[in-house]
């Protein structure tokens, strides 16, 4: 009996410090997660920046999504879904022609100037 208390002792406060530990490793994904999603109303915010009403219901609407146990990329999706992709600030990766496609364009422009500048060079 009194080998049984000892071991409650020493195992009520890891057990207290690993759920403090999970509930505050959610809080800070969570907090990461609003920092990548775009408040529609605010000119180039996100959700966590903001206070307007769009943005404390968003958050909680995601909060008790993620307190239920839907998982951080399925909760995206959905906002996606919803709003569109110009609700998060990552580009999605099929848009990778179209964020390229500047920096291809300087890179052939910048070899056609030095091609033409050693052609005159020569002459």
């Amino acid at each position: 009996m009194k080998m049984s208390k000892s071991i409650y002792k020493l195992i009520i406060p890891f057990l207290i410090i690993h759920i403090s530990v999970i509930s505050f490793a959610g809080v800070n994904e969570l907090s990461d997660y609003y920092k990548t999603i775009r408040c529609l109303v605010c000119e180039g915010q996100s959700i966590q920046e903001s206070d307007t009403e769009f943005a404390i219901n968003l958050k909680e609407q995601i909060q008790k999504k993620y307190s239920s146990g839907i998982s951080i990329e399925e909760i995206n999706q959905e906002l996606i879904k919803i709003y569109g992709e110009e609700i998060s600030f990552n580009p999605p990766k099929n848009h990778i022609l179209l964020w390229g496609t500047p920096l291809i364009v300087l890179i052939i422009i910048f070899i056609f100037i030095r091609n033409k500048i050693r052609f005159f060079k020569r002459v």
